[in-house]
């Protein structure tokens, strides 16, 4: 017969806390073995007492000896195989967008042997290094539709310090239409009002470019 009391799953509970826990207040306010926990399954407690016995770097060496099953001794040693080629991994160049002709050139690779319209954002950090690239709009063969909230939406949540907006022209010349130089100009208004720049706007089109900034149209 049932007592009436509810049993309480103490490993459900404990995912629960810390699900909590990161929601709130972020990965960085779980404990070393919290955070092995949530990757590994492996118990807390069993965690924290192998990192007492041995530290954080030497733990992976006796986590066997421990009561865990097969899949969570390969779970924790994937994660520190994966920790040492980090740590040994070189850090890879970042692209430098420094000025007109760098960023024409890179906007021209991008977006050369398109069929379509195609508009493009690339984000910059305050030393003018690409954070990532992000496709805006995808449109028709002479028309690819932008916005100026989404632009400083996208900026905002990469931390970037600048902007340089790209797009091509399969079907003509490289020159800015009236059209791309009035919706430029709304792109550089919102962007200001975040404190973010608009370094430039390339148009690409036959491998050929043209700058905003060479033009004096930003």
């Amino acid at each position: 017969m049932s007592s009436g009391k509810y049993t309480i799953n103490q490993e459900d509970y404990h995912k629960n806390v810390l699900s909590e826990r990161i929601e709130k207040y972020g990965h960085e306010a779980l404990l070393d073995e919290e955070i092995l926990h949530c990757l590994t399954g492996i118990q807390v407690e069993k965690i924290k007492e192998a990192i007492d016995n041995y530290g954080i770097q030497e733990v992976v060496k006796y986590i066997a000896s421990y009561e865990i099953t097969r899949t969570q001794r390969k779970k924790f040693e994937l994660l520190f195989e994966f920790a040492r080629r980090i740590s040994n991994a070189p850090f890879k160049e970042k692209v430098v967008l420094d000025s007109s002709t760098k960023a024409g050139e890179f906007m021209r690779n991008e977006l050369q042997f398109l069929s379509s319209e195609v508009f493009i954002m690339v984000l910059l950090d305050s030393q003018n290094r690409r954070i990532s690239t992000e496709v805006l709009s995808r449109g028709t063969i002479n028309e690819s539709p932008v916005y100026p909230r989404e632009i400083v939406k996208i900026a905002l949540l990469k931390n970037a310090s600048a902007v340089i907006l790209g797009h091509n022209h399969p079907a003509g010349s490289s020159n800015p239409s009236t059209s791309d130089i009035n919706s430029t100009k709304e792109v550089a208004m919102a962007l200001k009002t975040v404190n973010i720049k608009l370094l430039d706007h390339i148009i690409a089109c036959e491998g050929l470019y043209t700058s905003f900034a060479e033009k004096c149209l930003l």
